[in-house]
């Protein structure tokens, strides 16, 4: 699929303009048919209409993020329906932290600051995280409704273990943190507003 990012011109081509309709009709259905969606995407543009769709047919998103030498594994929240009827907290997004909107975050930078390089491992290693995060979710009785707090003692439990909402890893130290964002209300991908 080609589907640009925000801001980006698919030019004056109906042509154009009717492969990006189909396009993302087709992102959708496929949203819409699984249960799990697991962006793996080379930046955040990438996952901005996805995280949009997803959060409006209340599917569960799971974020795996990778850099040069730190990884990203997040589960976002609930749609706000489905919070409101779920009760507590609801979880942030991958965009709650954002104060733009989606632009092109790949302009004018090197090549250690995109996400297309990374040391070996650390795919593997943060892919191993989001499924292991999905299989805790699935194992839990209110499943992604789970609580996470900052202080992963404070997060809910399945027999497999705590369910955070983000797993910061960075490999110059070896260091795995967890880590927890709530939802913001005026977010430009997981807000009422959008």
């Amino acid at each position: 699929m080609m589907i640009p990012m925000p801001g980006h011109s698919v030019g004056s081509d109906p042509a154009a303009h009717e492969r990006l309709q189909q396009q993302t009709e087709q992102l959708e259905e496929l949203i819409k048919d699984h249960d799990v969606i697991f962006l793996l995407l080379d930046s955040r543009e990438a996952r901005w209409l996805p995280t949009v769709q997803a959060i409006k047919h209340n599917k569960l998103v799971i974020t795996i993020a990778v850099g040069f030498d730190t990884f990203l594994v997040m589960r976002h929240g609930l749609s706000p329906a489905a919070q409101k009827e779920a009760g507590g907290n609801r979880l942030g997004c991958y965009f709650c932290n954002d104060v733009i909107a989606p632009t092109n975050s790949l302009g004018d930078r090197t090549l250690d600051q995109q996400c297309t390089v990374s040391r070996p491992a650390l795919v593997t290693m943060s892919g191993s995280l989001g499924v292991e995060l999905v299989t805790s979710i699935l194992n839990h009785p209110k499943g992604n409704a789970a609580k996470a707090r900052e202080d992963f003692l404070q997060c809910d439990r399945s027999n497999l273990g705590i369910l955070p909402q983000q797993m910061r890893g960075d490999l110059n130290t070896f260091e795995i943190k967890c880590m927890y964002g709530e939802n913001f209300d005026k977010c430009t991908a997981c807000s009422s507003y959008i």
